[in-house]
């Protein structure tokens, strides 16, 4: 036999249903929330991480006295390498990357509003620690992001 309610604990029932329902869907949200920014923080950590691992680019540096000397040393490789004597060679930015040695990714000013970008290695010093010219990237602007090139 079936059994009868009244509208009242017919009314009571819905409200119960619909509020566990309810909590389950917020639980659920807060849940996902909950993962979603569980991983971004895992990410910004494996990120910075890369960024201090061997053979990760570090962040972009202002240049000092140290990038300076090393531009200056390799200066008449780089204007060779591109077949043009610079007004300037001033040391903006850089990047470096540990490797079996170090590369160095440097935008350079080399006149008014012009700029290149160079890559340097220079080895261990059990190996002389040597500056070798690598590479360079004319037509640059003050705004062009370093990257390993």
């Amino acid at each position: 036999m079936a059994r009868k309610f009244s509208a009242l604990q017919s009314a009571a029932v819905i409200v119960f249903l619909s509020l566990s329902l309810s909590l389950r869907v917020s639980q659920s949200v807060s849940i996902k929330l909950s993962e979603f920014q569980i991983k971004s923080d895992l990410e910004a950590v494996r990120l910075k991480r890369m960024s201090q691992l061997v053979g990760g680019p570090s962040g972009v540096k202002e240049a000092d006295a140290e990038i300076q000397d090393i531009l200056d040393k390799t200066r008449a490789g780089f204007e060779d390498k591109a077949g043009v004597k610079f007004d300037e060679f001033t040391a903006i930015s850089y990047r470096s990357q540990v490797v079996a040695g170090t590369n160095y990714f440097i935008k350079v000013k080399v006149g008014t509003d012009k700029y290149v970008h160079v890559k340097v290695f220079r080895s261990l010093p059990h190996a002389g620690a040597t500056l070798e010219v690598k590479n360079i990237q004319l037509n640059k602007s003050l705004e062009d992001d370093i990257s390993n090139f």
